[in-house]
């Protein structure tokens, strides 16, 4: 009873702050600076005064407010760095996922230009493929045609060998008609001298078988 009635003026003291209290808990979170600061000023005096008076009970609320207030506080810090932490890893999350976003473009880009270049060196390729055809065709064309002309001039040549035979073999067979029709028409022109010098010798003969009968 005596440590009630002695308490009672700092019970009437604290009332304003009591009341303060009361209003900022109305319109202001737990956690916020003015609550908390409050908490702290009622709770640190609730300390002193239950200290000075030795009345446990204020002493105890006291405590209790201060721990109240400090535990509100390290809460708060506790939820702002979980709060900034979150907000890191959604950064970090947010980043990872641009960042897979990008690598996912360019391997896009890089298949795709992969694509592009790989129908490009075909068609190279292709392409290629189809002047060294063209080229080994009129290399294969030109040898043909070489070859051909060598069978042609061999062919030719040929003709133009026998050819010159056969004109030589006529030639020749011409010569040797001609000396024969030579050897054949001296044969005839002495015969003919022959009988001709036979006829002159037969008249002489016979003329001088007249000049004997005449004798």
């Amino acid at each position: 009873m005596i440590s009630t009635l002695i308490a009672l003026p700092y019970e009437l003291a604290r009332l304003p702050l009591t009341t303060l209290d009361h209003g900022l808990s109305r319109r202001l979170p737990d956690t916020s600076v003015p609550r908390t600061s409050l908490d702290r000023a009622i709770g640190s005096a609730d300390k002193l005064a239950g200290t000075i008076l030795r009345n446990d009970d204020i002493l105890d609320r006291g405590v209790a407010r201060v721990e109240r207030a400090n535990a509100l506080v390290k809460a708060a810090r506790l939820e702002d760095r979980a709060e900034t932490r979150r907000d890191a890893a959604a950064d970090v999350a947010a980043a990872g996922r641009q960042e897979a976003a990008a690598k996912r473009q360019a391997a896009a880009k890089r298949a795709s230009d992969g694509l592009a270049a790989a129908k490009q060196a075909e068609e190279q390729g292709k392409q290629q493929a189809a002047r060294n055809a063209e080229k080994t065709a009129a290399a294969k064309k030109a040898a043909a045609d070489k070859t051909a002309a060598k069978r042609t001039e061999t062919v030719e040549q040929r003709k133009k060998r026998v050819a010159a035979a056969a004109e030589a073999k006529k030639k020749a067979a011409r010569q040797e008609a001609k000396a024969e029709l030579d050897d054949a028409r001296q044969s005839t022109e002495a015969a003919a001298e022959a009988r001709a010098d036979a006829e002159v010798l037969s008249d002489l003969t016979e003329a001088k078988k007249q000049e004997r009968k005449q004798d």
